[in-house]
């Protein structure tokens, strides 16, 4: 039978299930899901074998019979279902370590904060997943057990990537939301449907305005992701939001629009700027005056850069689309910015507000007017 190399993959397969336990019973943290990940591997294994056994009796009775073919294919995707599960389970394993070494080093007060943040965030936006912050190269947020049958089809486990930095936690803190706000889109399936026939809608409508529909189209669907978390951004922070957003959209080139399409395609930081404006004038008109100095400063940058603009960006730049964001999204989602602009505007003490405690210290940190 055909399965002596299939058998050997098994074996360093489960020599590597087998290594991944003993890290786990070394590790001082721990995620509830992680045990329902193991256990989904294990079951992996038991249905290895129990394909193998079909497979078996198939090719002892009729070797050739084409549902003996079929049975060893189905023998190998269960042999590939185990390795891209133990991928994942090594995956965690890698930041569950960093996470311990961090916590047991001097950047475990940044781990604390990030943690406790993250908390917070999680209850304004609706959020019911495990946070699993690591200090390395940037702000990112990486899903870690999607698609893993004991999980679900949405992941439940999330490790927040921060910098290396000795910045002030509330200068970088509104960032945070836009990271945790991409496990908020993952729950949004209807909206991300909507916005994508509005896509479709403003291409039939604006075929002789584009030179190429096709790059219009997919820009804007990938761009929606990243300004559905500038949104979100808004809508859990406030102005401090914008604030902290304009240092990190800082760029040489503001209004860049990437032309390969095999590449990731991010909006320009100018769009991001302006989509976050609108929202923000629109939620907050009365507390703008507390950041503008900050609105000025990049719309500085802005001009000064304007001979760099390419022909294409006012096309692109299109008014629907950021419209439909700035209604539709803060329509879409949980958040309390009501509850957040009005103990601004009070000048609530981030101690009087628990629920609300780091935003409204990061709010204190860039609003020269909101003096609690």
């Amino acid at each position: 039978m055909p399965t002596e190399l299939a058998e050997a993959q098994i074996a360093f397969l489960r020599g590597k299930f087998e290594a991944a336990r003993e890290v786990l019973d070394t590790l001082d943290t721990t995620i509830p899901a992680t045990s329902s990940i193991y256990s989904s591997v294990e079951d992996s294994f038991d249905n290895i074998e129990e394909t193998r056994l079909l497979y078996e009796r198939a090719y002892d009775q009729e070797p050739d019979a084409e549902a003996t073919h079929e049975l060893y294919e189905e023998y190998l995707r269960a042999i590939d279902a185990v390795a891209s599960e133990l991928q994942v389970l090594e995956i965690e394993l890698v930041y569950l370590d960093l996470h311990q070494y961090q916590r047991n080093s001097t950047t475990s007060s940044r781990l604390d904060h990030a943690s406790s943040l993250s908390s917070e965030l999680e209850k304004a936006l609706g959020l019911d997943i495990t946070i699993l912050p690591v200090i390395w190269d940037g702000f990112a947020i990486d899903p870690l057990d999607q698609n893993i049958p004991a999980t679900g089809d949405l992941s439940q486990i999330y490790v927040l990537i921060l910098p290396r930095t000795q910045s002030d936690p509330e200068f970088y803190d509104p960032i945070v939301a836009h990271e945790l706000a991409h496990a908020v889109l993952d729950r949004q399936d209807e909206l991300k449907t909507d916005f994508y026939n509005a896509v479709r809608d403003v291409q039939r409508r604006t075929r002789h305005e584009i030179d190429d529909e096709a790059h219009f189209a997919r820009s804007w669907r990938t761009w929606f992701e990243e300004l559905f978390c500038d949104a979100c951004g808004v809508l859990t922070f406030g102005p401090a939001y914008l604030s902290s957003l304009a240092r990190h959209l800082h760029h040489s080139n503001p209004y860049y629009i990437e032309k390969d399409a095999d590449r990731d395609l991010h909006p320009p930081p100018a769009l991001r700027f302006d989509l976050v404006m609108d929202l923000s004038e629109d939620v907050f008109p009365e507390l703008m005056d507390g950041i503008r100095d900050d609105c000025i400063a990049f719309e500085r940058h802005l001009d000064a850069l304007e001979h760099s603009r390419p022909r294409i960006y006012e096309t692109y730049d299109y008014g629907d689309l950021r419209t439909f964001i700035t209604q539709e999204v803060p329509a879409a989602i949980n958040h309390d910015i009501e509850a957040l602009v009005d103990d601004i505007s009070d000048g609530v003490s981030p101690e009087e507000r628990p629920e609300r405690a780091h935003r409204l210290a990061a709010n204190q940190y860039w609003m020269e007017t909101y003096s609690p």
